[in-house]
């Protein structure tokens, strides 16, 4: 009785052992396809934007002044800087719910429904005019975040873009200029914010908050709860005159290569080249919007990173 007992016993702690090794294996399994899915996502994350990281990055809740480092777009380098005197004609896209509420990269609160805008270069925040070259239609907009589209300047939110008459088309030509003074105001309100003697001597910064009406009812905004004033938006509208749209993409190695991409793209594509040093510059257009759009994605993923809009 004793021997069966004890054999028993033994049996009954060879198969505990061998449970627990199963969990192991299997915990041991479920983290490792954990990783690997994390390992994905990055990649994934990481294919068509790597930016540099920034070591004065805060970490804290505050809203903080940013400039930030040089990154790059698909290959395409970008350098952040103070440039009181931007002045620049190109695409304008809008972003829409996918980034209402959503933190920018110096901790502001991107929304769709505020006069906001997204820029690859200038200080966050700043202060611009923008203009809808289409249209004449201007707004003064504040750049929260960067954005990261090779073929526009700049992003707005989708308010700004109802506003400026380029929703249904989801594109615009657009002149942003920068505001100076406003944006040295900001700057200094910020950075006065993050000062560790600003509770003591501040009871509350000054703002510049605009509230919509009539928005979605997809979202919900925190000016449907609280009792904020409503401020008038400025909306002006200019003179605007004709103006045709082209893409100069350089760089291109020789005038058979021009042939092989214009074939490539569109054979009825309106061209013009011209020979600069050893290699060719290449002019498209006139063009729409749309169509410059798509063009300058076509020529970065074909290596040709030197693309430029203008107009004429």
């Amino acid at each position: 009785m004793i021997k069966f007992l004890t054999s028993f016993t033994f049996f009954l702690f060879l198969y505990s052992c061998n449970e627990l090794n199963i969990q192991k294996v299997t915990t041991v399994v479920e983290t490792g396809a954990s990783k690997i899915e994390k390992v994905i996502e990055n990649k994934e994350e990481k294919k068509s934007i790597t930016i540099n990281n920034d070591d004065n990055l805060n970490n804290n809740d505050n809203i903080f002044y940013y400039v930030g480092e040089q990154y790059y777009i698909e290959g395409v380098s970008y350098t952040p800087k103070e440039n009181y005197s931007y002045s620049q004609i190109g695409l304008s896209s809008y972003y829409g719910k996918e980034l209402h509420n959503v933190k920018t990269i110096n901790n502001d609160i991107n929304k769709v429904t505020e006069l906001l805008g997204r820029h690859k270069t200038l200080p966050l925040p700043s202060m611009v005019k923008i203009t809808n070259m289409d249209n004449g239609l201007s707004i003064n907009v504040k750049i929260i975040d960067r954005h990261y589209e090779n073929a526009t300047i700049i992003q707005v939110s989708r308010k700004v873009a109802q506003l400026l008459g380029f929703y249904k088309s989801k594109i615009a030509t657009v002149k942003v200029e920068i505001l100076s003074d406003a944006s040295k105001q900001w700057k200094s309100v910020i950075n006065s914010m993050n000062d560790e003697d600003f509770e003591k001597t501040v009871s509350s910064a000054p703002t510049d908050i605009v509230s919509i009406v009539e928005i979605d009812d997809d979202i919900t905004t925190e000016e449907n709860t609280n009792k904020i004033k409503q401020e008038p938006i400025e909306l002006k509208s200019e003179k605007i005159s004709d103006f045709k749209l082209f893409l100069k993409i350089s760089g291109i190695e020789n005038y058979e290569k021009i042939q092989i991409l214009i074939n490539e793209y569109d054979k009825n594509l309106k061209y013009t080249s011209e020979k600069n040093n050893s290699k060719f510059d290449l002019v498209i257009g006139p063009i729409e919007n749309t169509e410059a759009n798509n063009l300058v994605s076509y020529f970065i993923t074909k290596g040709y990173k030197e693309t430029e809009i203008f107009i004429e």
